[in-house]
């Protein structure tokens, strides 16, 4: 018997002696009465003492109940039934203000829509709200021991401590966790059916209960493990709810054993089962030990384990694996065979982009995490008090360097450590791991005492096993303390060991077996980096071309290097640049040294002044040229490095341009100009105006905050808030208008969107001449199209625009006109849906005026008028506008006269109608041919599209030559998107003459988009 139990028997006990005394020393009455009051508490009181979730069904099957009775308690059967009730002998006595009483024959819409609210409301509230969700089975079903679920409790306490262990060994609190934004992937069987966006890693894994397996991807540092952590916290605190277990498992640790097959190397689910359930009983105790191995496989056989594995890229046998290596494809096999062993068991598998699992690993949803953006890393390290408005701007304007680096919430959490003691940014971010350490190191100086041992000499001996675990290919980022110690045979290895764990610089597991690791990889880097510093000639510049495993640790280096040595690497960067990115071969090379350039070099352009201008060449002719999107794009990245004379023009030239990412990454990279001339300044302001409705008011917060960071943008900030105040306003008058006016401002919105599908049809759909035009030159790729702004907005968009331009005519002419039209007003009136108005008056038009008003976009109206005061003013030009509309005029006037005169003759009445009939005949065939054109492109596209099979890679010849025969925009977008929805690679090169030119289209930008992560360039 439980607890639980027990206690509602004692109180069962001491309540019936109550009652029982009462009836005896006072009256049987009174005893009724208490007894009734006692089992009424009982009843209310009774969801606590039941399972979890009892008392929530019982509230939601209550509130349905009550809902539908309400809801049924409207029908006039039930009046015609009460008299019958009456008459019946038991309520013959009834008072008679009871018999009287009669139902609602018809219950009020309003009645209905609250009754509907509040039982909508309810169950949103009482919903299931556990990450993984309740187990269908009870667990004493499973388990029908009576101390397991005790059991079960004291293991997953251990757990919880370990975790806290762990984040206290990293210096990490919960009060600095930052949500993460995660963009998702559904995989199904025969591929990706969605591809979203979903705010917060949490509730991407919260919101999905049927998925068995999750693959997490993101940069080191990306705040995965944190996340995966806390993630393990959360469900522990809901065992006893869903009788889940997280099982969280750092895959760094293992050490797998392979056998080879085939000149294969081969991985054994087993040997991955021994691992987790050894290091299971490691984080534990004696109790633990048994736990695990009476109830372990119990547990997973009945889906009871929810398994939460990190840092699958630092597996030891992956470290210096290339990404085609078929190691990986083996340990992916091994894990997604292990997470779904048992039909009911589920997991999470966490790695970084480069080396990930392969699609061997079936995961059914793919969350990759997001940089943090802009306003994220505002409103975290907002925080600390230090971070006032001039560090700020400073940080987002100035420091270009350390803009990669805070997008990552690890190194954004040391910034901000670093400005709440300076109050200013670092020089580099070196300067940010050295604070860091050091004062960890200071805090141990009694250790330091007690053990004879200097804070100099700790930093030399952890620079030395640093490089030690660096140059190992065997253990990874994590080396057993026995070979580290075996190696460097030195008495001080084990006190620095120790003095590293408790200044949480490291982390050394328990155990017998221990092993030591940085708590992350970027203090592996920083001490690699002295090293460097320290003996140059160790350093590998050959992991900057090929971005291997050194790669960060020699960007960092190079912030620090003399200027010979630097000047050295930015030459040999510049000159794989120079060789390299015209040969498609080895293209890959030169882009991976040109990001080295903007990432080491961001804040040292000194050196790069022997060849800037070359530089400055280079860049200018590859966006200018427009002849590959993606090396454009990233020689935008790179315009950080020029001086502000030579970059303005090449950003003008993009934000100018028909390339919607191109003019994403010029936007971007505007910030950081100290100021812009006219012709950026306006491109801006155009390219803020063009964002469409729904991604503007998407991304209001960073566009914002983009704008505000920088004193040369402010007449783009002021633009952007005056079109958010505008939509604002828009979006208030629309809602006062659904209230007031439903049927106009529904009827708007039918004709803006009846009006905008067929102008998107004609527009975007029927570009079958280009094809043509494309084929008879003997080209792959159409030519250039030029953009239609209203088009590229897309449908929802575009519909906003025709309706709030209707709304406002249909307003001001219904308004205005029934001031002087009775008939009109009277017509008016019953649209309204509140009353109170006899006569249409002053007031209910000034009303319905300044609702249109609001609706309008007067940033457009009034860069508009703005533009044409000059040509008002200038009398040339409103003469010669004048004269175009005078004879106009005259035109009309004498077409109308002609008509006038020939009308009075008796043939020309049938005339008239014929020619009129011909031309709306000729009207009509024209918009019916251009639409089964438009239409019959795309349908041809998909059936032909459906006809196509794809495995897990393609060859880009082939893409080329599909894309070639789609006859529409719709087909070669749907194509594209159909290569990136089923993860599908691409291999070899690009066929001669082929290009993802600007201006081709929206398909070619998203091919473009999918070439880069296809080259492995989006981190």
């Amino acid at each position: 018997m439980s607890g639980s139990q027990k206690f509602v028997l004692l109180l069962l006990a001491l309540a019936l002696c109550f009652v029982v005394g009462i009836g005896l020393y006072s009256s049987w009455l009174n005893a009724a009465f208490v007894a009734v009051f006692i089992c009424l508490m009982l009843l209310l009181t009774r969801p606590l003492l039941m399972p979890a979730g009892y008392g929530a069904n019982k509230i939601r099957a209550l509130v349905l109940v009550l809902g539908l009775g309400i809801i049924g308690s409207g029908s006039s059967a039930l009046n015609t039934l009460l008299p019958t009730i009456w008459t019946l002998p038991v309520l013959q006595n009834a008072p008679a203000w009871l018999k009287n009483i009669q139902l609602i024959s018809q219950p009020s819409p309003w009645l209905l829509a609250s009754v509907v609210i509040i039982v909508g409301i309810v169950f949103f509230c009482l919903r299931d709200r556990s990450v993984s969700g309740g187990h269908p089975t009870p667990l004493k079903k499973d388990f029908p021991e009576d101390r397991f679920a005790r059991k079960l409790e004291v293991f997953c306490n251990m757990l919880q401590q370990d975790l806290t262990s762990i984040d206290e060994s990293s210096n990490w609190s919960p009060e600095y966790y930052t949500e993460l934004e995660a963009e998702v992937e559904i995989r199904k069987a025969k591929g990706v059916t969605s591809r979203k966006k979903i705010l917060g890693l949490q509730d991407a894994i919260r919101k999905d209960r049927t998925s068995r397996s999750f693959l997490i991807l993101g940069a080191p540092g990306s705040g995965k493990s944190v996340a995966l952590r806390k993630l393990a916290k959360d469900m522990l605190a809901e065992v006893k709810k869903t009788h889940r277990v997280p099982i969280y498992v750092n895959l760094r640790e293992w050490v797998p054993t392979s056998t080879v097959v085939g000149g294969r190397s081969e991985f054994s689910v087993e040997d991955l089962e021994e691992f987790v359930i050894k290091n299971l009983v490691r984080r534990g105790d004696a109790y633990t030990r048994d736990f695990v191995n009476d109830y372990f496989h119990d547990l997973w056989r009945t889906g009871r384990l929810f398994f939460i594995f990190d840092s699958f890229d630092e597996i030891s046998e992956l470290l210096d694996a290339s990404e085609s290596s078929a190691v990986i494809d083996s340990l992916s096999t091994v894990i997604s065979r292990f997470i779904t062993s048992h039909p009911a068991s589920r997991g999470v598998l966490a790695s970084r982009v480069f080396r990930q699992p392969t699609r061997a690993f079936l995961a059914e949803k793919v969350l990759e995490i997001r940089p943090l953006s802009e306003a994220g890393i505002s409103e975290a390290l907002s925080r600390y008090p230090q971070f006032n408005e001039q560090v700020r701007n400073t940080l987002f304007s100035h420091r270009l360097d350390l803009i990669p680096l805070v997008r990552n919430p690890f190194m954004m959490a040391l910034l901000g450590e670093w400005i709440a003691v300076n109050e200013t940014l670092p020089v580099n971010q070196a300067e940010i791991y050295k604070n860091y350490i050091d004062s960890r190191v200071q805090l141990c100086e009694q250790e330091l005492r007690d053990a004879g041992i200097s804070s100099r000499e700790v930093i030399e001996i952890a620079t030395d096993i640093a490089w030690f675990v660096f140059r190992s290919s065997k253990f990874g980022l994590e080396a057993p303390v026995k070979v580290i110690r075996r190696y460097f045979n030195s008495e001080h290895v084990d006190t620095v060991l120790e003095l590293l764990r408790f200044a949480r610089i490291a982390r050394v597991t328990p155990g017998d077996e221990k092993s030591f690791a940085f708590v992350h990889r970027r203090f592996l880097e920083y001490f690699v980096t002295t090293r460097f510093l320290q003996q140059p000639a160790e350093v590998p510049d050959s992991h900057i071309p090929t971005d291997s495993r050194g790669r960060d640790a020699l960007v960092l280096y190079a912030q620090l290097c003399s200027e010979g040595e630097a000047k050295r690497l930015a030459d040999l960067c510049w000159h794989e640049i120079q060789h390299h990115f015209a040969d498609a071969g080895k293209r890959i090379r030169a882009i991976h040294c040109l990001r080295f350039l903007i990432d080491a070099f961001g804040s040292r352009r000194e050196v790069l002044q022997p060849f800037e201008e070359e530089l400055s060449a280079f860049v200018i002719q590859h966006v200018k040229a427009g002849d590959n999107i993606l090396l454009a794009k990233i020689c935008l990245e790179a315009t950080g490095l020029l001086s502000e004379s030579r970059a303005a023009p090449v950003l003008a030239a993009a934000i100018a341009g028909e390339d919607g990412w191109l003019q994403e990454t010029a936007f971007r990279a505007c910030r950081h100009l100290p100021k812009m001339n006219a012709e950026l300044e306006e491109g801006m302001k155009k390219y803020v105006l063009n964002i469409s409705e729904t991604n503007f008011w998407r991304g209001r917060k960073n566009i914002l905050l983009s704008l505000s960071l920088s004193d040369a943008l402010s007449g783009v900030y002021r633009i952007a808030r005056m079109r958010l105040w505008s939509m604002k306003a828009a979006l208030i008058s629309t809602v006062l208008l659904v209230i007031a006016l439903p049927f106009i401002t529904f009827f708007s919105a039918s004709y803006a969107a009846a009006v905008t599908a067929p102008i998107l049809l004609f527009g975007k759909a029927g570009r079958t001449a280009q094809k043509e035009k494309a084929k008879k030159a003997g080209s792959a790729t159409p030519a250039p199209r030029a953009a239609v702004p209203f088009i590229d907005k897309g449908f929802l968009s575009g519909t906003l625009v025709l309706f709030r331009v209707m709304s406002f005519v249909i307003l001001v002419v219904t308004s205005v006109a029934g001031l002087f039209s009775p008939a009109l007003a009277l017509t008016a009136i019953p649209f309204y849906t509140y009353s109170g108005y006899a006569i249409y008056n002053g007031w209910l038009v000034a009303a319905n005026v300044v609702l249109g008003l609001m609706l309008l976009d007067w940033v457009a109206i009034c860069r508009f008028v703005r533009s044409k005061i000059n040509d008002l003013l200038n009398p040339k030009k409103w003469l010669a506008a004048l004269s175009v509309l005078v004879a106009s005029a005259a035109g009309v006037g004498i077409v109308f006269s002609a008509i006038h005169y020939v009308s009075q003759y008796p043939m020309a009445e049938p005339v008239f109608k014929a020619t009129f009939l011909l031309l709306l005949a000729l009207l009509v065939a024209y918009v019916a041919f251009t639409f089964i054109q438009s239409v019959r492109g795309g349908i041809k596209d998909v059936r032909m599209l459906r006809k196509l099979t794809f495995g897990l890679t393609i060859k880009r010849a082939q893409i080329a030559i599909i894309l070639s025969e789609c006859v529409s925009d719709y087909g070669r977008l749907r194509f594209v998107r159909r290569l990136e929805s089923e993860g599908i690679s691409a291999t070899g090169d690009w066929p001669e003459g082929f290009k993802l030119a600007v201006g081709l289209g929206e398909a070619y930008t998203a091919l473009a988009r999918l070439e880069e992560r296809w080259l492995n360039l989006d981190r």
